[in-house]
C-alpha cells in the first residue's frame, strides 16, 4: 500500500448540473486513475444493492441480511486498495431531487451536512466536498422535467407549490456544508461554467497528476424535455394506454430535432431569479474555506 496519506473527495451534485457527464468522464478513466493511486466510485457502483455508502458504513440503511457486513476500517481498506485518494460522486447521498408523494419541500438537501458528518466519522477522514450549482429557474425547469420522466405527472404550477424557487438557496446549502463537522475544503462551480472549467474541476477531484487521464464525453447526457413533449405528457395524463409517456415524448419531440426546450418561467421571472443567483454566487465566493471556481480567473 502507498505510504502517502489518504485523502477523500466527494462530488455531491447538485442534481441537474451535468453530474452524469462528470461521472461518465471519471468512470471511463477508472483504470488510468487507479494507476495514479486514485480510486473512483460513482453511481454505477454506489447504487447497487447493499453498496451505497450508507450501507457499506452502517450510516442508516443497512446491507441486506444475506450480505456480509464488514467493519468500517475493512470497508475503507477495500475501497482504497493501494491508492492514496478516494473520489466519490453520488448526488443522491445528500438527498433527493424532489420530495416523495408531493410533500412540500421546506429546505433543499436538508440533511446534507449531517450525512457528510456521519460519513466522515465512519471513514475517520476529513472529506473535501465538490459541488455544482445552477440558475434557480433553470434548475427547477430541469427538476420538473425529471419528475415527469419519473412518471409523476402534474402541471408546473402544482409542482412549484411544493418545490418553490425559494428552495433553491445555494448560500444556505453551502453554509450548512461549511459548518458540518468532518467537512474539509469546499469547491463550488456554476453549472453554466462547467464546460470552461472542466479541467479545473477534474484536477480538483483527482489531483493534477491524474487529471490528464480524464477526457469528457462528447455526447450530452440526459437531455431535458421540449415544450412540446411536456404539453403532450400533460395532455395524456391519466391515459392508461400512453406507454411511458414522458420518455416516449422526449424521443418523439426531442430538443435535438429542433423542438424548443421546456421553460415554465417568464423573462421577468428569469431576470429576478438571475439577480438573486448572482447575489448568492457573490456571497459564496466570500465564504471562508470555500473556493468558487471562476473561468475568468484561472
Amino acid at each position: 500500500m502507498t505510504s502517502r496519506p489518504l485523502s477523500v473527495a466527494f462530488h455531491v451534485g447538485a442534481h441537474k448540473t451535468a453530474t452524469t457527464h462528470l461521472q461518465r468522464s471519471l468512470k471511463s478513466a477508472t483504470k488510468q486513475l487507479a494507476e495514479h493511486g486514485v480510486q473512483y466510485y460513482g453511481p454505477d457502483t454506489l447504487r447497487l444493492p447493499g453498496r451505497s455508502l450508507q450501507s457499506l458504513f452502517g450510516l442508516k440503511h443497512q446491507a441486506p441480511d444475506d450480505m456480509e457486513k464488514r467493519p468500517a476500517g475493512e470497508q475503507l481498506a477495500r475501497l482504497r486498495q493501494d491508492g492514496h485518494r478516494l473520489v466519490f460522486s453520488e448526488e443522491n447521498f445528500i438527498g433527493a431531487l424532489n420530495t416523495p408523494n408531493g410533500r412540500k419541500m421546506k429546505r433543499r438537501y436538508k440533511s446534507a451536512g449531517a450525512r457528510l458528518t456521519g460519513l466522515s466519522g465512519a471513514l475517520g477522514q476529513t472529506i473535501d466536498v465538490h459541488l455544482a450549482v445552477r440558475r434557480p429557474t433553470a434548475f427547477l425547469n430541469s427538476a420538473y422535467c425529471q419528475l415527469l420522466l419519473g412518471g409523476r405527472v402534474q402541471p408546473l404550477k402544482s409542482y412549484l407549490k411544493s418545490h418553490g424557487i425559494g428552495t433553491v438557496d445555494w448560500v444556505d446549502l453551502v453554509g450548512r456544508l461549511r459548518a458540518a463537522h468532518g467537512v474539509g475544503a469546499i469547491t463550488v462551480w456554476r453549472y453554466e461554467d462547467y464546460g470552461a472549467l472542466f479541467p479545473q474541476i477534474i484536477s480538483g477531484l483527482v489531483g493534477q497528476d491524474a487529471a490528464a487521464a480524464v477526457r469528457p464525453p462528447r455526447r450530452r447526457m440526459n437531455r431535458g424535455l421540449s415544450a412540446a413533449a411536456v404539453a403532450q405528457v400533460l395532455e395524456q395524463a391519466g391515459d392508461v394506454t400512453a406507454e411511458n409517456s414522458a420518455r416516449a415524448a422526449r424521443k418523439a419531440l426531442s430538443v435535438e430535432d429542433g423542438h424548443p426546450p421546456f421553460d415554465g418561467f417568464s423573462e421577468k421571472e428569469h431576470a429576478i431569479s438571475d439577480a438573486a443567483y448572482a447575489r448568492q454566487i457573490a456571497t459564496i465566493a466570500q465564504m471562508d474555506g470555500v473556493t468558487l471556481l471562476d473561468p475568468d480567473k484561472h
